[in-house]
């Protein structure tokens, strides 16, 4: 009986921990919380809430995700991941919607806030498809309630940078996650 409980205890906790680092699944390699409205964003922002969508234009938020795919990845299939852990927020519709961005080179090329901000403004306004909607609770894995153009599989464009940007649907949505283990990530297959 004891070992039938500590394996059930074993299994919850194993499925609610935020996954590993390996090998095949790539980080972002860049992380932009973007005011909607005013075209600001920041940089790797730790602690703040990434996607805000609450009816009030000012605070409305986006997650812009960029990602490396080596060289290695030539020939092979990529799928899009995203997982919250125990430590991370998903309220309101727990909904968010995907899109692929044609330009995701990161802003830190350019020195000047000026130029920055104008690249960033590129990435977003370079939104190009929308790939899916996902639904995540956190702790949990997200759930492709609508997906098109194949995702969440795509085919890895090796040596290349590749972005997303995650979009609040509905009235209220807030996400916040630690981009060091949780969120999005792309699985070289």
């Amino acid at each position: 009986m004891y070992l039938l409980i500590l394996i059930l205890a074993l299994t919850l906790a194993t499925a609610t921990t935020p996954p590993t680092h390996d090998q095949t699944t790539l980080w972002p390699s860049e992380t932009y919380r973007y005011w909607v409205q005013t075209g600001q964003w920041k940089l790797d922002p730790e602690d703040d809430l990434l996607i805000v969508k609450n009816t009030n234009p000012a605070d409305e938020t986006t997650a812009i995700v960029t990602f490396n795919i080596p060289e290695t990845a030539a020939g092979h299939k990529c799928t899009l991941l995203f997982d919250l852990g125990a430590d991370d927020i998903s309220t309101g519709s727990q909904q968010v919607d995907v899109f692929t961005a044609t330009k995701p080179t990161g802003a830190l090329a350019e020195s000047d806030l000026r130029s920055v901000s104008r690249q960033v403004d590129g990435i977003v306004w370079s939104r190009d498809a929308h790939v899916g909607r996902i639904s995540v609770a956190a702790p949990g894995s997200a759930r492709w309630i609508l997906a098109s153009l194949g995702y969440p599989g795509f085919d890895c464009p090796a040596g290349r940078v590749v972005g997303f940007e995650f979009v609040g649907v509905n009235d209220q949505v807030a996400m916040q996650w630690d981009t060091e283990v949780s969120g999005p990530r792309v699985r070289v297959l």
